[in-house]
């Protein structure tokens, strides 16, 4: 298993997802009824495989990533082959860079000297997903990238 098996919730959510994955596995409602009350090796199989498949895509789906704590910010920009990070790092007596208050405070004082601003791209290690979920575990959030391009277009306009 490459990632983590779905909680219960999660599959009750995805039950008709994982109904037509098991039609493609050519498994029937008898067969997995078979499955669950006489293979609990088979079953668990069946869930690690799907919870796989569905980690997969969630992971390739994401394009930004956001981990924050009080006084650091790491926006990600998560390429094919490369990652794009953008790293605020503040005095933590100015905001509150977890919340979105403290995020538009640091956004009106990027001249500061209690802001101090990074830009950096690598490629992944060891893949692109593995370096996504290893984030998601950490507390990152995938997000719709708005607060990466806001900071983004500061880096195109600014000398600092």
């Amino acid at each position: 298993m490459k990632y983590h098996k779905l909680s219960e919730v999660q599959f009750n959510e995805m039950h008709k997802e994982f109904a037509v994955f098991l039609a493609t596995q050519s498994i029937t409602k008898k067969d997995w009824n078979i499955i669950k009350s006489d293979k609990p090796e088979l079953l668990d199989n069946y869930l690690n495989s799907f919870s796989d498949l569905v980690w997969d895509k969630i992971l390739s789906d994401c394009e930004y990533l956001e981990y924050s704590t009080s006084d650091q910010l790491y926006l990600f920009h998560t390429k094919k082959r490369l990652i794009d990070v953008l790293i605020l790092k503040i005095d933590s007596n100015l905001a509150d860079l977890s919340t979105s208050n403290g995020f538009k405070k640091v956004l009106n004082s990027l001249q500061s000297d209690q802001i101090d601003i990074f830009e950096s791209s690598k490629a992944y290690t060891p893949s692109r997903n593995v370096f996504i979920y290893n984030y998601l575990k950490k507390g990152a959030m995938i997000s719709k990238g708005k607060r990466y391009e806001l900071l983004k277009s500061y880096f195109l306009n600014s000398s600092k």
